[in-house]
């Protein structure tokens, strides 16, 4: 099987935790478990699997991400793009530049970098599980088991499994739904929260999104292969739509019937107000260790 590229978006505005968390200290930065910024558990959590990793951060944010992956157990480098244009444009691009730089069939894996994770190791098996599934040509996703009719989740719906794969295919994803439409699918069975993690091989990711949005596909391609900041490298970002790789990539491949999950219960999402109570009244402001910034 492939080793697998890691892409972790780090953007955000910083309002979920505010005052916790706010734009020049986004919460990703917070540390909540184990004396470790999420984004540093973000990192330590996929290294046993990782080829390398990419963290793509705003230039304001930047500085700060580059202190917390200092010292990562693998190659780690931070990208910062020269403007906010959501999920697709972030991920694409780190995925065009490893296309570049390693081939089309490398496997690309985006990860949030703010998810609590219990079980890691448990974790790691998904996570393989899904890379298995994309060495064979698909588009995955991670899905968690649900425990409640929760409104704060999107939803995938699952179809049948896939012959000699820990996988099923995906019927559709549906957006945050209100609480009856929760219960409704909790009831029904077949749904699972969306956790926003894809696993693919870089040419099968770029060439879908090359399906439904080709200039953008384009765009990425040519960025990938600028050595250095430029104007035209600034003009090609600038001409980019910003779109969630959702939209832009998962949701109408799911109806072509080209997307796969992986799932297992115990994977959980990143903290609210209601789990970081418990140790709210003890935390200073998180502490960092130095390091430095590479970009292209």
């Amino acid at each position: 099987m492939s080793s697998l590229h890691v892409v972790i978006p780090a953007g955000g505005a910083g309002t979920r935790l505010w005052p916790l968390s706010r734009q020049s200290w986004p919460k990703y930065l917070l540390e909540v478990e184990r004396e470790r910024s999420l984004l540093r558990a973000a990192i330590e959590r996929v290294e046993p699997l990782a080829a390398d990793v990419c963290v793509v951060t705003s230039p304001a944010t930047a500085r700060l991400v580059a202190e917390q992956v200092d010292g990562a157990a693998v190659p780690t480098e931070v990208m910062a793009e020269p403007s906010p244009k959501n999920s697709m444009p972030a991920i694409g691009l780190a995925a065009a530049i490893i296309e570049y730089r390693h081939g089309r069939d490398a496997l690309v894996g985006s990860f949030a970098a703010d998810h609590a994770i219990a079980d890691e190791q448990r974790f790691r098996r998904v996570v393989s599980e899904a890379m298995r599934a994309a060495d064979h040509g698909w588009i995955v996703t991670i899905g968690i088991t649900p425990t409640h009719p929760a409104t704060g989740y999107g939803y995938i719906e699952t179809g049948a499994s896939i012959d000699g794969l820990a996988a099923r295919g995906v019927t559709s994803f549906t957006e945050k739904p209100d609480a009856t439409r929760a219960g409704h699918y909790l009831a029904r069975g077949g749904y699972l929260w969306n956790a926003g993690m894809f696993i693919a091989r870089c040419g099968v990711l770029l060439d879908a999104l090359a399906e439904e949005h080709p200039e953008m596909a384009r765009g990425l391609r040519a960025l990938a292969r600028l050595d250095r900041p430029s104007r035209q490298a600034n003009e090609i970002w600038d001409a980019l739509p910003a779109i969630a790789i959702d939209h832009a990539v998962a949701e109408p491949q799911a109806s072509a019937g080209r997307v796969a999950v992986c799932a297992r219960p115990a994977i959980s999402a990143g903290p609210t107000w209601a789990t970081t109570r418990r140790w709210l009244s003890a935390r200073a402001t998180p502490t960092v260790s130095r390091g430095s910034v590479t970009s292209r």
